[in-house]
């Protein structure tokens, strides 16, 4: 008998860290990729705490995004140890690593994403992202071709394998196409991580709104503040109509929770009248959204008080495929 072989193409799957300092665009590239605002963005740095995954389908295959908190040099233990552990989690065992650069940055600011991506066991793709103001800041560029040849060079030895260089506009959605289209290149063929296809993120509802409730934090209160601000989620009630949902927002010190309240409760209501409208934007429906404050000393610090948080400080490998 005679068998007449098919080939069919098989469509490419993998996962994509999304690597750099603080603020460097790597949740607004995200979120422009997939259109929706799957991780919180705010003007200021160290927003993102933990591992965010958003997943694109498309006709090629499915990328699977994992955005982390930006990488920077601060004291050791409490949150910030938790972020680094998120960060690292994520470089054991992706498919690609997009190591993004803000021009404005520098050379002596990178060297601890250089750090990580040694330790790294899969390729890496420079990302500069801004690169819309090539014209306006030229001198912003000039250290960025050093800076890449030094990568390339130190990581030689190494188990990242440099794979060259793109450069995009994040949130003017310029390069964004090309640099998905160079993405599905490098990925390999195999099934979906993620076989539903309609979902964006592998995050609970809750922890979306959870995390939309903390923008507004960062949106409306002062430079530090936020940093000493988590949020959880009492109850939601989705069956209600309207949607009801209670918060908890817990801060540090007793001055702390009167400057969210706000005098009169003013500033609180303001934190829950612009939150409440994201969250019926995310549902499409309506919701009756109740925050309290409440302080819970050195939460930012103290193992036990983070985890009851949802901030683990631990080992696992959450950070690779299966």
């Amino acid at each position: 008998m005679n068998q007449t072989t098919n080939k069919t193409t098989l469509k490419k799957s993998g996962l994509v860290v999304l690597l750099g300092r603080p603020n460097v665009g790597k949740s607004t590239l995200m979120n422009t990729v997939l259109k929706e605002e799957i991780s919180i963005v705010t003007p200021k740095a160290q927003t993102t705490r933990d591992q965010v995954r958003g997943i694109l389908n498309e006709d090629r295959g499915q990328i699977v995004f994992i955005d982390t908190p930006g990488v920077h040099k601060a004291r050791e233990g409490g949150i910030n140890a938790y972020m680094i552990q998120e960060v690292k989690r994520a470089l054991d065992g992706p498919d690609l690593i997009l190591y993004i650069i803000d021009p404005a940055s520098k050379e002596s600011a990178e060297e601890v994403l250089l750090e990580q991506l040694k330790l790294a066991n899969a390729p890496a793709v420079i990302i500069i992202n801004k690169s819309d103001q090539r014209l306006k800041r030229p001198e912003h560029f000039v250290w960025l071709e050093k800076w890449v040849e030094k990568c390339k060079n130190e990581l030689l030895e190494t188990k990242c394998k440099f794979l060259g260089v793109s450069e995009i506009a994040a949130v003017h959605d310029q390069g964004v196409d090309e640099l998905i289209t160079s993405i599905f290149n490098q990925l390999p063929e195999g099934e979906p991580l993620f076989p539903d296809v309609e979902i964006l993120t592998d995050r609970s509802t809750r922890f979306v709104v959870a995390e939309l409730i903390r923008k507004q934090l960062f949106l409306k209160l002062g430079e530090e503040l936020p940093y000493s601000c988590a949020v959880e989620i009492e109850s939601f009630k989705e069956k209600e109509k309207p949607i009801t949902i209670h918060a908890l927002i817990y801060v540090e010190r007793d001055s702390q929770k009167g400057i969210v309240i706000g005098s009169g409760g003013k500033k609180i209501k303001e934190i829950g009248s612009d939150a409440r409208k994201e969250i019926e934007s995310l549902l499409d429906a309506k919701v009756f959204l109740e925050l309290r404050v409440k302080v819970m000393e050195g939460w930012t610090s103290e193992a036990n008080k983070m985890k009851h948080l949802g901030y683990l400080l631990q080992k696992s490998k959450a950070g690779s495929k299966r």
